[in-house]
């Protein structure tokens, strides 16, 4: 996409979430979103066809994370758990509630 003549370049600003805490029930759910993030992300590229492959590789199509999110490596995974973390303090700090469901 191309910008208009003109417009300079847009720098989204950072949430106001860096004094929301998140309780430690909710660390469960953090990993189910970062997990979920992930396999949406992978959906999305295998979707266009793109395929698993060593090497990233826009020409070919190749990408190395094409794979579960179990097999990720420790700081991988941190990065779709960054994600998750984001969004789950932004909806705290706008006031919604989240909980553990009754089954524990």
């Amino acid at each position: 996409m191309r910008r208009p003549a003109g417009r300079q370049p847009w720098t989204p600003p950072p949430a106001a979430t860096a004094d929301v805490k998140l309780p430690d029930s909710l660390h469960a759910l953090i990993e189910i979103l970062a997990e979920e993030a992930h396999d949406n992300w992978a959906r999305q590229r295998l979707s266009e066809g793109w395929r698993y492959g060593r090497r990233l590789s826009r020409r070919r199509k190749t990408h190395p994370l094409l794979v579960p999110y179990r097999e990720l490596t420790h700081d991988q995974q941190e990065a779709d758990r960054v994600v998750a973390m984001g969004s789950v303090k932004v909806i705290l700090r706008h006031g919604y509630t989240l909980q553990e469901p009754a089954d524990g």
